[in-house]
């Protein structure tokens, strides 16, 4: 009787715990701090040079940008022009960022710019600067925002 009773207790206590949810965010996790996640806004510019006339095209949008290790990373706001809205997974270390956007058509080059691809970005704790990280001569695309919460 008494070897049942302590499985019974043993038993009870491993089903109790596991009912027991502690969920950890890791976006608002301490030790996360160093890379940019959460919600920012602001906006993204981009300068495109003609070749033929030497001169550049710069056209701008307001952007929301939700960077999250749950869910991946979404683009929404000004989506109507330059701009596509989209989401997808991304990865990052100190310096550089990769984007991989499930919404960036495949079969033919799109009028607006994805949030798609390797950049570099610097972030201080509230503003975040990304920047495409593939130089060209001709086309710069950039995000200024700033952390929300």
């Amino acid at each position: 009787m008494k070897n049942k009773l302590i499985y019974l207790s043993l038993l009870s206590l491993v089903f109790i715990s596991g009912c027991i949810k502690s969920y950890h965010d890791p976006d608002s996790d301490p030790v996360n701090n160093n890379y940019p996640l959460g919600i920012f806004t602001g906006k993204f510019m981009r300068i495109h040079k003609n070749t033929l006339t030497s001169k550049y095209d710069t056209v701008t949008a307001n952007l929301k940008l939700v960077l999250s290790t749950n869910t991946g990373y979404s683009v929404s706001g000004d989506t109507t022009v330059y701009h596509a809205g989209s989401y997808g997974s991304f990865s990052e270390d100190f310096v550089n960022m990769e984007f991989n956007d499930v919404t960036s058509p495949v079969n033919y080059t799109t009028k607006k710019t994805h949030l798609s691809g390797y950049y570099t970005y610097k972030y201080n704790g509230s503003y975040l600067e990304i920047v495409n990280g593939v130089k060209s001569d001709t086309l710069m695309c950039s995000y200024h925002l700033t952390k929300m919460k």
